[in-house]
């Protein structure tokens, strides 16, 4: 008697398996699009450092690698266009003093945030696609003590991946290089790092 139960449970479980691997089948032959769907998501972005000379190359002004944080949304135009704009605040270690007199810099810890508007383009129309992208926004730094308070055009380019895990979740990560000008340095400053991404899709 308990042998027969035991093959009828079996049978149940197999059964129940069976069609388990069969919906999964089912909904990957259904046609599926990223088309036409907005996104919000939270940001994560290394903000690699950089050094430049400043009035002429008198002084050196340095900055430490910085991690930002924030909040973005978007819309997919397309399966391969998306338009994103995005928001991010941070606290940037940088070091200033005279350009040829070693160990003199002065270290001053300063207030971010960057503003990006993005346009990404997913090169595949899969669920997993590399992707590049492209923006350009505004940079300010702010510190109270030094009344330092500047806000100057940035622009960005970058390249990664994106995988629409499933039709509400994807995950991007991004390889991006920001560039923007502060007052009276002789270069541009240049930030690289990465920014990855968890994203809720919705229609």
């Amino acid at each position: 008697m308990r042998k027969e139960s035991f093959v009828r449970w079996e049978r149940v479980v197999a059964a129940l398996f069976v069609a388990i691997a069969a919906s999964a089948g089912y909904a990957e032959e259904k046609p599926w699009s990223r088309a036409y769907r907005g996104e919000l998501y939270p940001i994560v972005q290394m903000l690699g450092g950089d050094t430049v000379t400043t009035f002429n190359g008198v002084r050196q002004l340095e900055t430490d690698d910085t991690p930002v944080f924030g909040a973005g949304m978007g819309l997919n135009l397309n399966d391969h266009l998306n338009i994103n704009t995005e928001f991010l605040l941070g606290s940037m270690g940088s070091a200033q003093g005279p350009a040829h007199i070693p160990d003199s810099a002065e270290d001053l810890n300063v207030g971010v945030w960057l503003w990006n508007l993005n346009l990404d383009y997913n090169i595949l129309k899969s669920r997993l696609t590399p992707l590049v992208t492209g923006g350009f926004g505004l940079f300010r730094v702010h510190e109270g003590s030094e009344h330092i308070s500047e806000t100057h055009w940035s622009y960005n380019v970058g390249a990664g991946g994106r995988w629409d895990i499933t039709n509400s979740i994807a995950l991007r990560v991004i390889y991006r290089l920001t560039w923007t000008r502060f007052e009276n340095t002789d270069d541009p400053f240049q930030f690289d790092g990465v920014t990855a991404n968890l994203i809720f899709m919705f229609k």
